[in-house]
């Protein structure tokens, strides 16, 4: 019986990516919740709430219980626990069989934003995850691009992934930044000190083009890990200083 309900789990759990697989997925491929019928915060909260009532029950009702009543509810217990952990580890190797790198990765890049001669800080985290962005691409009010966890394409590691997780944009004449005074919104042809500015991305010092595809590199340190300037300035282009300044 316990196999037959295990074997029926697993299979429903599979079934279900075809379903979800293709639906509703962010641009950027940062959310994964959405692939299966329950998130696995959701199903470990749940499971969680069920093993707390049932040792509850235990704890108050266990004096009164007969013996059939007390082996239906370690049964229950049981499963909920098998149930839990059978879905955690289906989930989570399929993450991993289906992502770019075959398991999680833990990769940074280090950056900078100024816009017009001003440093833009990213909005203050609150609560206590300390992220700004998401789980998966993120900063810690550190100027330090996070990106923690499974891959499904190339894109969830780039900056414009970053940029959308953090509630901005970023394109090739401009970029979106929220901050605790505003949003910052910058285009070609708006003005620095009352002259037409222009936007410049540079990664280790060099100026790349289209930057909302750029794939930070896959290291965990930085340097070899990118150091990344976003620069919106009326200054020429031999004037800008492309080495982010080192922070500590």
């Amino acid at each position: 019986m316990k196999k037959s309900l295990v074997l029926f789990l697993i299979l429903l759990i599979l079934a279900s990516f075809s379903i979800h697989s293709h639906e509703d997925r962010q641009d950027f491929d940062l959310d994964h919740s959405e692939m299966y019928p329950l998130s696995q915060l959701a199903v470990a909260g749940y499971g969680s709430m069920a093993f707390g009532a049932l040792i509850l029950i235990i704890v108050i009702f266990h004096k009164t219980m007969n013996e059939f009543i007390k082996k239906a509810v370690y049964m229950l217990l049981a499963m909920s626990v098998l149930l839990v952990t059978i879905y955690l580890v289906v989930t989570t190797l399929h993450l991993n069989t289906i992502s770019i790198t075959k398991g999680p990765v833990h990769w940074h890049a280090d950056f900078e934003i100024l816009v017009c001669d001003k440093e833009i800080m990213l909005t203050e985290p609150k609560g206590l995850s300390n992220k700004q962005g998401v789980d998966l691409m993120h900063a810690h009010n550190d100027n330090r691009i996070h990106v923690e966890g499974v891959l499904l394409s190339e894109k969830a590691a780039s900056l414009g992934a970053f940029f959308y997780a953090i509630g901005g944009s970023l394109s090739s004449d401009g970029l979106k930044v929220p901050g605790d005074e505003g949003l910052t919104a910058v285009h070609e042809g708006d003005e620095c000190n009352e002259k037409p500015a222009k936007f410049y991305v540079f990664v280790n010092g060099k100026l790349i083009e289209n930057p909302s595809a750029y794939v930070i590199s896959p290291y965990e340190k930085v340097p070899p890990g990118d150091r990344i300037k976003f620069v919106f300035t009326e200054k020429p282009l031999g004037e800008i200083d492309p080495n982010i300044k080192i922070t500590k």
